[in-house]
């Protein structure tokens, strides 16, 4: 799985405009999806108090690794390999984006020893998500797609700011972005993104009738309240100490629309 997943990467164009990020089709085997599909669970079939639900729409379930569903799904053979295989990636990764590294990350950063974390989620019909930056500790998110129905909308959107700004915001006006692309989210098709302060994304409202599927992996800066325990996302902790460029959530209104989809 590893070897074949390296060879997608290698192979694979980083995109630097409008930031940078790469996008892989068949990221692993595919006997190795088949195993992966059958074992991953429904939306219905997780529950708890240790679910995160980002938004109130209830639309998508997160499992994380301080969760008992997470351990539970680890000591499974093929979500482990899933797994070891993004944590043996991590120093390939880095490298294809180095070059960007060293250009956007302060430069005491840039050679930060970095914390590792995947988690598990599940998107149902209804879900919607406007443009939006994610948390300034992941120097590298990874969005990868085990199952998605790709007929039925729920595309990804590379956004573009018109105007870059000096002080970027979390969760941008829609006047003041573009569409830049828009994906298919296929089968076994992985997202890499270096997280810029203007790495905006967002996703068209998903219309299919089976369930999404997918990891969410981050290489982290390090920082005291690491973002892989539930307590810590509720409560924020999400600094911007590391970019060159600064962030802030300008409208608490479109914070708050945006958490409510």
């Amino acid at each position: 799985m590893y070897k074949h997943a390296l060879k997608e990467i290698k192979k694979s164009k980083l995109n630097t405009s409008p930031f940078p990020y790469l996008i892989v089709k068949n990221l692993i085997p595919s006997n190795e999806l088949t195993k992966l599909n059958k074992l991953l669970p429904s939306f219905k079939d997780i529950d708890g108090d240790d679910i995160l639900f980002q938004s109130t729409s209830q639309t998508k379930k997160t499992v994380l690794p301080s969760s008992a569903i997470y351990k539970k799904l680890i000591k499974k053979n093929i979500f482990k390999k899933v797994d070891e295989m993004f944590k043996k990636l991590k120093p390939e990764i880095v490298k294809k984006f180095n070059s960007q590294i060293k250009l956007h990350v302060k430069k005491k950063y840039q050679k930060s020893k970095l914390n590792y974390h995947s988690s598990f989620s599940l998107m149902r019909k209804g879900y919607i998500k406007s443009s939006h930056l994610d948390r300034r500790d992941h120097l590298l998110h990874i969005l990868y797609y085990p199952y998605s129905d790709s007929k039925n909308g729920g595309d990804l959107h590379i956004d573009k700011l018109k105007k870059h700004k000096k002080v970027y915001d979390v969760f941008p006006d829609k006047k003041n972005l573009i569409t830049h692309k828009k994906y298919k989210v296929k089968n076994n098709s992985c997202l890499f993104t270096l997280n810029v302060p203007w790495a905006y994304h967002s996703v068209s409202k998903y219309k299919g009738n089976k369930d999404r599927k997918y990891f969410y992996v981050v290489y982290d800066f390090p920082i005291e309240k690491i973002g892989s325990k539930l307590k810590n996302r509720k409560k924020g902790f999400n600094l911007n100490d590391f970019w060159n460029s600064e962030v802030s959530t300008k409208s608490n209104k479109r914070k708050k629309i945006f958490l409510s989809e």
